[in-house]
């Protein structure tokens, strides 16, 4: 399968993060560097250090993430526990053994996130610069148990999610790469444990035009026609998935100011629609928008 091994743009100093959540991401990324043992402990105590130099400086952003913080809270919550405990001491005393305590802690604050996000939206207090229809992409990544499924790169496909996110906000054609998806959601034709996930979470970022970028989403078209053409036993979760939204392809066949990405949107169609007239219709009428081959 042919790849763009152009640099990714995933990985900042952090200095360059602009609050909390993005911080967290960047643990999220390289948590070897930032998580000695990849214990959770050490987590609190960074979290714990960054909400006292909040204080230090007198700079007014919230952090849910004190021992007795709202992310505990939540979490208790969220289980019908009365425990005491903070939250690393919660998740690691409780994380599946089919995950790591690293990895059940990000899939938990991506749920979080998702939960929190209208009421942080009414706080005057609390602005998020995070777009509205990023909201359904977090949903969508919440569903699905990604610490439990195996990835191309043998290892678990945890860090699968952020990869996309990443993609999700490419704004460049450097950033928008699937390099990072090559050889752990696909091994060329070979779709791995994480396509079908992966593709319900492509479709909800493309849901939504003005998410992305328009090189963003000739990434993300991309992405899903290899995702529609792969010979694995995952392929039929991953056809009925895009059939489901196939009118998400044609507004992009339509609309997409790239004729490269107006062929990715086509030959997926073209693998994946039952409707053959609506296709040619489609076709004819931008053809003048499609590469010669496909016109």
């Amino acid at each position: 399968m042919p790849m763009n091994t152009a640099p990714q743009s995933t990985v900042k100093h952090w200095q360059d993060c602009t609050d909390v959540y993005d911080f967290l991401e960047q643990v999220r990324l390289r948590p070897g560097m930032w998580l000695p043992g990849l214990s959770l402990w050490h987590l609190e105590a960074l979290l714990t250090g960054y909400r006292v130099a909040l204080g230090v400086h007198a700079i007014d952003e919230p952090v849910d993430f004190w021992p007795e913080g709202r992310f505990t809270q939540w979490l208790h919550e969220r289980r019908g526990t009365s425990s005491s405990v903070g939250w690393a001491a919660e998740i690691e005393r409780t994380t599946p053994a089919d995950s790591t305590p690293v990895e059940e802690f990000f899939r938990l604050l991506d749920q979080y996130r998702v939960e929190q996000q209208p009421e942080r939206s009414l706080s005057p207090q609390a602005p998020s610069s995070e777009h509205p229809g990023l909201q359904a992409v977090r949903v969508e990544i919440s569903r699905h148990n990604w610490g439990g499924m195996r990835c191309g790169c043998e290892g678990t496909a945890a860090h699968v999610p952020s990869d996309l996110l990443n993609l999700i906000a490419a704004r460049t054609p450097g950033e928008a790469t699937l390099e990072a998806i090559d050889n752990h959601v696909m091994i060329q034709s070979n779709l791995m444990d994480p396509a079908p996930a992966t593709t319900a979470v492509v479709l909800a970022a493309l849901a939504d035009p003005g998410l992305t970028t328009p090189v963003a989403r000739a990434a993300l078209l991309e992405l899903l026609l290899y995702l529609g053409w792969g010979d694995t036993i995952q392929q039929e979760e991953c056809e009925a998935t895009i059939r489901g939204a196939v009118w998400i392809l044609y507004r992009e066949l339509t609309t997409h100011p790239s004729s490269v990405a107006r062929a990715h949107a086509y030959e997926t169609l073209h693998h994946l629609e039952t409707e053959h007239d609506r296709l040619k219709a489609f076709q004819h009428a931008v053809r003048d928008h499609l590469p010669p081959d496909l016109r």
